[in-house]
């Protein structure tokens, strides 16, 4: 059997209402280099297309973008600064609520960039804030040092469908000028903490993993994963021979066809009136709960982490229960735990 989704719940968490997923979207990659040779930047923010960053809200068991729920225009900040004049930022004051900037990264190396929205649940009116950040690095060239940008064309999001696959490319840049002549490509995928090369026998789906450009199919991306690209220079004349740079995309699944949730009608807080609380797995599809019956032949896989979020390899059998629904004591939970699900069929 394979794991078709993923969910997790922590106890003590004292909202059990509806998950809100904010997530920034950038059409150029996330690093700035400054080639000291000729004082230019690559890409550069201050030419058209710009640097423009868009929010996008997810809502559980709703597939699509919900920017047009917000109760106002975002909020942003730069560096921690609300004045976004200082970057050359404006933002935008109608859906879809892009930030604009115009300004290259200048004097500072790293472009810090916050955004909070309040979404206004349709059915209820009551209204969530939801926060995220996206950073941005500049690296200084100086010609002969090299450096790995990873970039994904069409986006790291698949979104309810709209992409099967999408794509991320790397590429090598000597200087300001991308370096493809003697260079060898490597795709890792990062599981369980370890970082494993794609090979022909475990790419699911993926490739073009031995070129600059992967091709990632929806199924290759279980709620979120992260690709490493490593890239050797082969060329024995360069100065920089047998050196290998790298850099690190990751990929969200939005609009994953299985979404899971974890009810606990008794709630989530364990005090000395509750000591035990009832979590249990159910799974939406398209904006739909499944019913019952989705669950016959799958097996619901538990695991607990501490405070710290260390697995707790003693609990249950080596580490896991199994069952649709479990029961969570409080000597089971020393000041928070969370329990996470995986949903084999």
């Amino acid at each position: 059997m394979a794991v078709i989704s993923r969910g997790q719940i922590t106890i003590v968490d004292l909202s059990d209402g509806k998950s809100i997923n904010l997530y920034l979207g950038s059409n150029v990659a996330l690093t700035q280099i400054y080639n000291k040779e000729n004082s230019t930047y690559s890409p550069n923010w201050s030419a058209s297309p710009f640097l423009v960053i868009t929010p996008e809200v997810y809502v559980t068991g709703t597939p699509t973008n919900q920017i047009s729920r917000l109760k106002r225009p975002p909020t942003w900040k730069i560096n921690g600064s609300a004045n976004l004049a200082t970057y050359g930022a404006t933002a935008a004051t109608a859906a879809p609520y892009a930030l604009t900037i115009k300004n290259n990264m200048g004097s500072y190396a790293q472009m810090h960039v916050e955004c909070e929205v309040t979404y206004v649940d349709p059915d209820t009116t009551a209204e969530t804030k939801a926060k995220t950040s996206i950073s941005y690095a500049k690296t200084e060239n100086a010609g002969q040092l090299v450096c790995a940008i990873a970039y994904a064309p069409n986006g790291t999001v698949f979104k309810n469908g709209a992409a099967a696959k999408l794509t991320a490319h790397c590429d090598m840049w000597r200087g300001s000028t991308i370096d493809s002549t003697n260079v060898s490509y490597k795709w890792y995928k990062l599981g369980s903490g370890v970082w494993t090369e794609i090979t022909s026998a475990n790419a699911g789906g993926v490739t073009g993993y031995t070129t600059n450009e992967i091709t990632i199919p929806e199924s290759a991306v279980l709620n979120f994963e992260s690709f490493k690209c490593e890239i050797k220079d082969t060329d024995p004349s360069s100065g920089t021979y047998n050196t290998t740079v790298s850099d690190i995309i990751s990929f969200a699944d939005m609009s994953d066809p299985y979404q899971v949730e974890i009810t606990t009608p008794q709630g989530t807080t364990l005090t000395s009136g509750l000591t035990q609380t009832t979590l249990t797995t159910q799974v939406w599809q398209n904006g739909a709960l499944l019913s019952d019956t989705f669950f016959t032949g799958a097996t619901c896989r538990w695991r607990k982490f501490d405070k710290n979020g260390v697995l707790d390899t003693t609990w249950g059998s080596a580490g896991v229960k199994t069952g649709r629904s479990i029961t969570v004591t409080r000597s089971e939970v020393s000041v928070a735990a969370t329990f996470t699900v995986e949903i084999e069929k």
